[in-house]
């Protein structure tokens, strides 16, 4: 229970954030109905009015969240309500460091892990922590190479007992399901589990520190670092690394601050009370048929918020620092992530309503919709505003045209207001930055002013072509379509052809066609308005296609922007990674079966994983696999990912006449 003295801080915290939010709002609509100058509005003229309020909301919610996280960071205000952490404070007696993987990069996975490992046990306390990758991989030769990799590791580690590698045969829950299969079979044995994504790394220190920091705060069930973003090298990617080392600092820094005990989860980078996470967090099956029903695919704000409501704090610490990932390449590969991303928070839909969530947690719920859920409404809103437009041309004439210049005069503070809504993360971020010591880091105060002027104007372009695509997202989830769950790529290595860009953003292109022959109909003041909007569909295929190029921004990178303290000067456990990963442990085979006849040894050692994993097959899938191996057929992937997971016939392949021992 929350002490009286912190119900009153979050109290007031909360209501300045919201209070200021709504009274942003309630400004802007006053001013939005001047700039359209309409002395008697009508039905349609109200619609748009609220919808402009509704969606000016969200965009002043973000706005006070960057402000008071600018001034936190500055003052560097503690935490209410949490005990701190010293250098010598106690620790748990297990932590588990769990990642799991989904058709990954096996040798870029153990490189993070490796790098890890070595940093923990060059401390005393790192004796404390162990390892799992925790594999729902359905390709059979990437877990193959997976199994291998794992080995290797452990050989460079010198034993290495504390790392373990487990595969399920049937990814029942995906991620969550991972997880949950993990805190059935081992979670009793570790009072916390951090909780990595697949190109996550986290130094040494913020791993130590941040099992003291639970071990300090008994109510503490889930403490988030904030990850930025690293390791890539085309245009797109280290724009998306600039944006994140400026904004996320301030936007984490905001949600410390009024969050407090109710924060949110950002599905990785955190440690977690495993006691907390048993007792609480079973994921329910959402009624229904997909996309809206099943396993609930965005599971980390849920998890979050059933923390929460029983009765544990979920926090938020951007102070640690040492948290990384690692962005999509290109746009296409960011809109490709967001499409799962959409489905599953449109899912959120049917929790919101849950009995016995905080409401903060709802708010969070109803921020993760409408992170998408905006796009088709923000696309209604101009296309009622054109509508409205058209109507005044068509009935007022000249009169109309002469009446624009006034209105759109009018118009330019409220036009000021969303601007400074859009990109305060940015511009405070900024500020923040250049007022600390990173900024010799990053290039200098110039360069980095430089660095966020284009990194703006970028995302000025880049966000009609988005909108597009999460207005299709969400009408194909509305429509029934399941996206499913497909791994991400994560290679950064090549151009996307042109070809390729242009037929990804074809629907863009052709709707900045469309929007550019109606501005021409419109007056030119109201056509000037919208030009950034065509302008970005227009050139979306341009953008896309020269977002994705290394070229380019390796050239950004020589001439200082978009530079990130990593790269000036690496962390260590950073650094390592990166050399473990341009020497990678194991070969990617064509297949898993093959490897497995050509390496005996490779063999035997998969053979007693799948023992000792107890985890058969579907039989259906094996008895398929079966026949097609004795009549000589192709097998399928999940035919031969049965095959490799089922111990008898495995025995079979060790008893082969041509299968002899290798030296």
């Amino acid at each position: 229970m929350e002490t009286r003295g912190l119900a009153i801080t979050a109290a007031l915290r909360r209501l300045a954030v919201l209070g200021g939010s709504l009274a942003t709002t309630a400004l802007a609509a006053v001013a939005f109905q001047e700039a359209l100058g309409l002395t008697q509005p009508g039905p349609a003229e109200w619609l748009y009015t609220a919808l402009f309020a509704f969606l000016t909301f969200w965009l002043a919610l973000s706005f006070w969240n960057v402000l008071v996280g600018f001034f936190a960071a500055l003052t560097r205000w503690p935490q209410p309500g949490l005990n701190p952490d010293t250098p010598d404070g106690p620790l748990p007696e297990r932590v588990a460091v769990l990642m799991p993987v989904y058709n990954e990069d096996p040798n870029q996975v153990f490189a993070n892990i490796a790098a890890m490992y070595e940093g923990l046990a060059r401390r005393p306390e790192g004796q404390r922590f162990d390892f799992f990758v925790l594999s729902d991989t359905t390709d059979p030769r990437v877990w193959v190479a997976e199994e291998a990799a794992w080995f290797a590791a452990r050989r460079l580690l010198k034993g290495a007992g504390t790392l373990h590698y487990r595969r399920r045969s049937q990814n029942l829950g995906k991620k969550a399901g991972n997880i949950a299969d993990f805190c059935r079979r081992w979670g009793a044995h570790y009072e916390a589990m951090v909780v990595l994504d697949a190109d996550s790394l986290m130094a040494p220190d913020t791993l130590i520190a941040m099992a003291r920091r639970l071990e300090a705060n008994p109510r503490l069930g889930l403490l988030q670092v904030p990850p930025t973003l690293v390791n890539r090298s085309s245009l797109f990617a280290r724009l998306q690394q600039w944006a994140s080392l400026v904004a996320t600092p301030v936007l984490a820094e905001g949600m410390a601050f009024w969050g407090l005990g109710q924060g949110n989860f950002w599905g990785h980078n955190a440690i977690i009370r495993t006691r907390a996470f048993t007792e609480s967090c079973g994921l329910p099956e959402l009624p229904g048929r997909k996309p809206f029903g099943g396993h609930v695919m965005s599971h980390d704000f849920v998890e979050a918020a059933l923390l929460v409501r029983a009765g544990w704090e979920v926090r938020m610490a951007p102070d640690l620092g040492g948290s990384w990932e690692e962005p999509p390449p290109t746009a296409l590969d960011h809109a490709m992530r967001d499409r799962r991303w959409c489905q599953g928070n449109l899912q959120h839909a049917k929790v919101l309503p849950a009995r016995g969530l905080h409401w903060v947690s709802r708010l969070h719920l109803a921020q993760g919709i409408m992170a998408y859920l905006a796009s088709p409404l923000w696309l209604a809103f101009l296309l009622l505003g054109l509508g409205i437009a058209a109507g005044l041309s068509l009935s007022g004439g000249a009169a109309a045209t002469a009446d624009a210049a006034p209105r759109l005069a009018s118009a330019l503070p409220l036009v000021s207001v969303i601007a400074v809504l859009l990109f305060a993360p940015r511009v405070l971020g900024l500020l923040l930055l250049l007022l600390s010591p990173q900024r010799r880091l990053v290039g200098g105060s110039v360069r980095a002013l430089f660095s966020t002027l284009l990194e703006m104007f970028s995302s000025i372009l880049l966000a009609p072509v988005m909108l597009v695509w999460h207005v299709r997202f969400v009408f194909e989830v509305l429509s029934g379509r399941d996206g499913g769950w497909s791994s991400q790529h994560r290679e950064d290595g090549a151009m996307l052809p042109f070809g390729l860009a242009f037929a990804a953003t074809r629907a863009q292109f052709l709707a900045g066609l469309v929007a550019a022959l109606l501005l021409l109909m419109m007056p030119l003041g109201l056509a000037l308005w919208f030009s950034p909007i065509v302008l970005g569909l227009l050139l979306a295929p341009v953008t896309l296609w020269l977002g994705s190029s290394p070229g380019l921004g390796r050239a950004a990178r020589a001439l200082g922007l978009f530079l990130i303290p990593e790269e000036s000067a690496p962390p260590r456990v950073l650094q390592r990674a990166r050399e473990l990963d341009a020497h990678p442990l194991v070969d990617l085979p064509d297949g898993g079966l093959q490897a497995l006849l050509r390496d005996r040894r490779l063999l035997l050692l998969h053979r007693a994983l799948v023992a000792a994993a107890d985890d058969p097959p579907a039989p259906d899938l094996l008895r398929r696999a079966l026949v097609k191996q004795a009549t000589g057929q192709a097998l399928e992937r999940q035919e031969e990912a049965a095959l490799l997971a089922d111990p008898v016939s495995l025995s079979r392949l060790l008893r082969r006449p041509e299968h002899s021992p290798q030296g």
